[in-house]
C-alpha cells in the first residue's frame, strides 16, 4: 500500500513538473513565433496574442503606445476567470503559468526581422505556435485567452481544436482586412491554418480508440476501470479453442491513454487479448479526460 501511495505521489509530481515545462515552452514558442516572424510579415496569431497584435497596431495609429505584453495580460484577465469556473483550480494554474510565459519572453525577445520573404515569416511563425499550444493542449491544460473557450467547445461538442479556433479567431482577419488592408489579413489567415494544423497534429489526445479486452479476470479489471471517468462494458463469452470462459470488455478511451491502460491490464491479466481500433463516437455519455 505505502509503495503505491509512494508511486501515486511521484506521478504527481512528475505530471506538475512536465506540464509547468511545456507552459513555459509554451511561451517561449509563441514569442518566438510573434516577435521573430508574424510581427515582420504584418501577419496576425491566433487567439489572444494575435488579438493584442492587432489592437496594438490600431492603439498606434492613434499614437497610444500599449505593449503586447501588456495586452495579452489585460486580455487574460477575463478569461482566466472563466476557466476557473469552468474547469477548476488544477487545469487553470497552468494556463496562468504559460500566459505569464508568453508575457515574459514578449519582453525579452526582441522584435527582428530575421527573414526577408512574409509567406516564409508566416509560415514559419504559424508552425513554431501551433506546435507550443498543441503541447499545451496534449498536456491537459490550455494557452489561456480564447483557448480556454475552446477546451470547453472541443470538450462539450466535440470539434477539433483547429476548427473551432479558425471560427473563433475570424474577426481578427475582417479587423486585419478593413484596417491594413487584404494582404495582411490573407497572409494571417495562412498563418492561422498553418498553427490549427500543427495544434491538431500534436494534440493526439483528441483522437478516440475502442479497446477491447479479452481476459478471464474481468470482476478484478472492472474493479480497477470504475476509478477512472470511461466507462466500460462486459460481455460474457467462451473460447472456442479450449472452450473455456473468456470474458471481453469494451471500453472507448483516449490515443494518449492506451499505454496506460495496457500497463493496468496486463498487471492484472497477463495472458489478457488486448485489440484497439479507431472510432468515432456519434452519441453517448462520453467523457473525455482534460486534467
Amino acid at each position: 500500500m505505502e509503495k503505491n501511495e509512494t508511486l501515486t505521489i511521484y506521478r504527481h509530481r512528475y505530471n506538475w513538473l512536465r506540464k509547468l515545462i511545456v507552459a513555459v515552452i509554451y511561451g517561449l514558442f509563441s514569442a518566438i513565433g510573434i516577435n521573430l516572424f508574424l510581427s515582420s510579415a504584418h501577419s496576425y496569431s491566433i487567439g489572444i496574442p494575435g488579438i493584442a497584435q492587432l489592437l496594438h497596431g490600431l492603439l498606434a495609429l492613434d499614437q497610444i503606445n500599449l505593449s503586447i505584453a501588456g495586452l495579452v495580460v489585460l486580455l487574460n484577465i477575463p478569461m482566466v476567470i472563466i476557466s476557473l469556473i469552468i474547469f477548476g483550480w488544477d487545469y487553470t494554474i497552468f494556463s496562468v503559468v504559460a500566459v505569464i510565459s508568453n508575457v515574459a519572453f514578449l519582453k525579452i525577445i526582441p522584435e527582428e526581422k530575421l527573414i526577408s520573404e512574409q509567406i516564409t515569416n508566416t509560415l514559419v511563425g504559424g508552425v513554431i505556435i501551433g506546435i507550443g499550444i498543441g503541447l499545451c493542449f496534449r498536456n491537459g491544460f490550455s494557452t489561456g485567452g480564447t483557448d480556454v473557450i475552446v477546451s470547453f467547445v472541443q470538450q462539450r461538442f466535440r470539434k477539433n481544436i483547429g476548427f473551432v479556433n479558425i471560427i473563433i479567431n475570424g474577426f481578427i482577419l475582417g479587423a486585419t482586412a478593413i484596417f491594413f488592408g487584404i494582404s495582411g489579413a490573407i497572409y494571417s489567415l495562412l498563418g492561422m491554418v498553418v498553427t490549427s494544423y500543427m495544434m491538431d497534429k500534436i494534440y493526439i489526445q483528441q483522437s478516440d480508440v475502442m479497446l477491447i479486452i479479452f481476459t478471464k479476470k474481468s470482476a478484478m479489471l472492472a474493479n480497477h476501470l470504475r476509478q477512472y471517468t470511461h466507462g466500460a462494458t462486459v460481455f460474457n463469452g467462451r473460447g472456442i479453442y479450449k472452450n473455456q470462459e473468456t470474458d471481453m470488455v469494451i471500453t472507448i478511451i483516449q490515443k494518449s491513454e492506451i499505454s496506460f491502460f495496457k500497463d493496468l491490464i496486463l498487471k492484472i491479466d497477463k495472458k489478457a487479448f488486448i485489440s484497439v481500433q479507431t472510432t468515432d463516437l456519434l452519441n453517448g455519455n462520453y467523457i473525455r479526460n482534460f486534467y
